[in-house]
């Protein structure tokens, strides 16, 4: 018996009845063509017999994705591609990389229960608060856990903002960028994007 692969079998009918439809590793739960996606991520020490796995989860914004990949063929898109993405140590209690193990098939009606109480109680919550473009906006406002790095915080912000046509806001945002990231890398990046979007910024 492949316990990884009995695991997710046994979890698959609980995350349907929460919204989520399955493909491979992942579960989806859909909104306005936005993805909240959990990621069941298998550990390489793992084998046939000892289950050992971390969750990643995160946000797809279609409106990003839409102009951000120029082959946007419909395919539900990969953990990786997410705009917003975390793991579930961040939001464990002193577990910055935080694991479950499976060593015997009579572990995975408790194990199931805890991941799926985990599931409720934290990810889902977390999925729901960002799940929408608002909710990724309000977060790269307000929220000191960007989900994605400096640059790429900068990025899907100023581009959501323009999208929703909020202009004062997204002055705001260019201005503080550029005066926090003078003489730095990201200062270089932030204009070459500015360009990509066609937003002029005034020095």
């Amino acid at each position: 018996m492949d316990l990884f692969t009995e695991f997710i079998k046994t979890l698959s009918p609980l995350m349907k009845h929460l919204g989520f439809n399955k493909k491979g590793n992942n579960f989806y739960l859909e909104i306005a063509q936005n993805y909240g996606i959990l990621n069941f991520q298998k550990s390489r020490d793992s084998t046939r017999q000892v289950a050992i796995f971390t969750i990643n989860f995160g946000i797809f914004s279609n409106t990003l994705g839409r102009l951000e990949f120029t082959n946007n063929d419909s395919k539900k898109p990969d953990i990786g591609q997410c705009h917003w993405e975390s793991r579930i140590g961040h939001f464990m209690p002193n577990s910055p990389d935080y694991w479950w193990k499976i060593s015997m098939a009579e572990d995975l009606p408790s194990i199931v229960a805890e991941v799926l109480k985990v599931i409720q109680n934290i990810l889902i919550p977390e999925i729901n608060k960002h799940l929408t473009d608002k909710g990724l906006i309000n977060c790269w406002l307000n929220e000191s856990y960007a989900g994605t790095t400096e640059i790429g915080r900068f990025k899907y912000l100023t581009t959501l903002l323009k999208e929703n046509g909020d202009f004062n806001v997204l002055n705001q945002v260019i201005e503080t960028f550029m005066q926090f990231s003078k003489g730095k890398p990201n200062a270089y990046r932030a204009k070459e994007h500015l360009k990509e979007i066609d937003i002029e910024y005034k020095q």
